[in-house]
């Protein structure tokens, strides 16, 4: 029988303190039951912790977390076999199957990946009641470029923050005060430890927040605008702007604390100053999705609610079809098993280029050696001799003695050729001449030798070179000849 008590706010009575602490241990079965079991293996993991392995999983799948999508499996088998090298040198060659352990105990491959399930006693309300807690800690997902990653729940994470059934959100304005306390008494060390917490808080409330979007586009159904998603909203966006501006003034008090900092304090507040500022920039990116929730919900409703229904129920594949084809005859299957094997087994596409990461390796710039004074030497690579030009001294000799000739009233390019090939000049000879003529052109790239070409009525007759006629003039004392340009007036080379 529930014992009377006074009502009083605020307080938490015996009944709801109880099942709270219930649940959160419940959460930490996983951990134990790995631990229990570890002696039914094939391996002697006598000496080996299998809770502090756990632990350190999700140590690394939430650091992962915060730089990116999650941790690959071989980061995980790396972060292990340090351990395992100073508890059990002798199982250093099987990290790999010490690392499958761990993992398949965290994402429950005992039970297909399902959610873990635990029955207890609800003291909260008038009398007890039997209950059912559900729960992930790790989920292996899959990422845009085909890859997969390991990724902590909103409960992974509470177990290893060891802070379990605590309020993310109470927890993040906490640790934000502290933090301002201990920026604004110099505990700079202290105040690192703490601003890694609240990036650990972050992740988290970034997490329980996108299960709640998820939830919206996989079953409109589960989600009760009024009274469910509406309230959750609200909260997020008064929340998430309180923790953007408390950010901004931390970042501002740790900064201006930079210039004046000793030297053992000076990196670690460069550290502080990087985690508030990617909990801010994953705050602000959160923001950004809860403003367009609504938006989401609206198309979700339209998509899921008016979309075609199916009328016949679909089959349970593994109880209804697997099981008893495997139950039949050997003879009686032979016949049938390729159709199984195109239902059951979904189709395969081969994994194509993730060209945006191709593009990004592509024009990345080259990586700078450590050390810059050693230079790297190929004793494939010969010497050559030095690349002549292609213009000659008396090439450019020539052609500048012809177009210093130029009048005031100019003589045209065909003309020029022609005293270029009587002067004895060579093919280069003409090409320089030309190639100067249009540059000459363009206005802005300024004159040839004290020339200027300009576009004259005809087409130029020469047996090497084609394109529209052009006239270069003198440009000393010639007026406004500078500025006639014309695009028509650019001549092709063969």
């Amino acid at each position: 029988m529930r014992e009377q008590e006074a009502e009083q706010p605020g307080v938490e009575h015996w009944q709801e303190a109880v099942t709270r602490r219930v649940r959160a241990l419940i959460r930490t079965a996983p951990l134990h039951a790995a631990e229990q079991g570890k002696g039914h293996r094939h391996l002697n993991l006598e000496r080996v912790d299998l809770r502090s392995l756990s632990l350190r999983v999700l140590d690394v799948v939430i650091e992962e977390m915060g730089l990116g999508g999650g941790a690959s499996r071989d980061q995980v088998e790396q972060a292990l076999a340090m351990m395992l090298r100073a508890t059990a040198p002798e199982l250093a060659d099987e990290g790999a199957v010490v690392c499958s352990a761990v993992l398949g105990a965290l994402l429950n491959d005992g039970d297909r990946r399902q959610a873990f399930r635990a029955r207890y006693l609800d003291w909260a309300g008038e009398a007890p009641v039997a209950r059912e807690l559900q729960f992930h800690l790790l989920r292996e997902v899959e990422l845009p470029d085909g890859s997969w990653v390991l990724r902590a729940t909103t409960e992974g994470i509470n177990v290893y923050t060891g802070m379990l059934e605590v309020d993310v959100q109470d927890a993040q304005v906490a640790e934000e005060a502290v933090l301002h306390a201990q920026v604004k008494r110099g505990r700079i060390r202290d105040a690192v430890r703490t601003a890694q917490n609240a990036r650990l808080r972050s992740i988290e409330y970034h997490e329980s927040l996108r299960r709640v979007l998820r939830l919206v586009e996989r079953d409109i159904a589960q989600v009760e605008w009024g009274t469910d998603l509406e309230r959750v909203l609200d909260q997020a966006r008064q929340h998430l702007g309180d923790r953007l501006e408390a950010e901004a003034q931390l970042v501002g008090m740790v900064t201006a604390r930079v210039d004046e900092a000793s030297s053992e304090d000076a990196p670690r507040l460069a550290e502080l100053i990087d985690v508030l500022q990617e909990c801010q920039a994953r705050h602000m990116g959160l923001h950004g999705e809860v403003m367009g929730a609504a938006d989401r919900f609206l198309r979700e409703q339209e998509r899921q609610r008016f979309r075609p229904r199916v009328r016949t129920r679909l089959p349970d594949l593994e109880a209804e079809v697997m099981q008893p084809a495997l139950e039949l005859p050997v003879r009686d299957l032979d016949g049938m098993t390729s159709a199984l094997l195109r239902h059951l087994v979904p189709g395969w596409a081969r994994p194509l280029v993730y060209v945006p990461q191709l593009v990004e390796r592509l024009l990345a710039s080259p990586r700078r050696s450590v050390n810059e004074d050693v230079l790297l030497v190929d004793a494939e690579l010969e010497d050559v001799e030095a690349i002549h030009p292609w213009f000659t001294d008396e090439d450019q000799v020539l052609v500048e003695a012809v177009l210093s000739g130029v009048g005031t009233s100019g003589e045209t390019l065909t003309a020029l050729l022609g005293r270029i090939r009587k002067s004895g000049g060579t093919e280069r000879a003409e090409e320089l001449l030309v190639l100067l003529a249009l540059r000459s052109f363009d206005q802005a790239a300024g004159d040839a030798h004290g020339a200027r070409a300009v576009p004259v009525p005809g087409r130029l007759e020469d047996r090497r070179f084609s394109g529209d006629a052009l006239r270069l003039v003198s440009t000393t004392g010639a007026g406004g000849l500078q500025g006639a340009t014309s695009a028509s007036g650019q001549e092709e080379l063969p």
